[in-house]
C-alpha cells in the first residue's frame, strides 16, 4: 500500500463522520418540517384537508428513513474507526500512535495537535509521516481494499 492509499485509507474515519453530521442536519431539519405541518393542521381538527395530513404522514416517512440510514451509518463508522485504531496499535510507539489518533480518528488539525502534545506543528507532521510510512510498511497489501466508501 502506498502512503497516499493509507492516507485515504485513514480519512475514512474523517468522511464517515461528516456524513454522520450532514445526516443529523438532515434529520433535524425533516423533524422541524414534519413538526411545523402537524402544528398546521393541529388548529381545526373538523376540517382538516387530507392533503396537508398526507404531507405530515410523508414527512414522517421520510424522518423514519433518514433516521434508519443514520443509525447504519453510525454503525459503519465505529467499525471504521476500530479498523484504524487497530492498525494505529500496530506502530507500537506512543508518540506515533498519539499523532495518527489525533489526526485521523479526533479529526484534529496539524497545530491542534501540536499544541496538545507540546510539539511545534513541523514535528507533529514529521511524527506523522514516520508513522504513515512505518504503517505502510506494517500493513498487508491487501488491508485495505475499500480505500473510499
Amino acid at each position: 500500500m502506498t502512503t497516499d492509499e493509507l492516507k485515504l485509507w485513514l480519512n475514512r474515519a474523517f468522511c464517515a463522520d461528516k456524513k454522520i453530521k450532514a445526516l443529523n442536519m438532515l434529520i433535524e431539519q425533516l423533524r422541524e418540517r414534519a413538526q411545523g405541518l402537524s402544528g398546521v393542521s393541529g388548529f381545526n381538527d373538523k376540517g382538516r384537508c387530507d392533503t396537508v395530513l398526507n404531507r405530515t404522514e410523508g414527512a414522517l416517512i421520510k424522518l423514519a428513513e433518514v433516521i434508519e440510514q443514520a443509525e447504519h451509518q453510525r454503525e459503519k463508522a465505529a467499525c471504521i474507526i476500530q479498523e484504524i485504531q487497530q492498525a494505529i496499535i500496530l506502530l507500537e510507539d506512543n508518540d506515533l500512535e498519539t499523532v495518527l489518533t489525533h489526526r485521523y480518528l479526533l479529526s484534529n488539525s496539524v497545530e491542534h495537535t501540536a499544541e496538545i502534545m507540546n510539539y511545534a506543528p513541523r514535528t507533529v507532521r514529521k511524527k506523522q509521516r514516520e508513522a504513515i510510512e512505518k504503517l505502510c510498511r506494517l500493513m498487508p497489501c491487501n488491508a485495505a481494499p475499500d480505500v473510499v466508501d
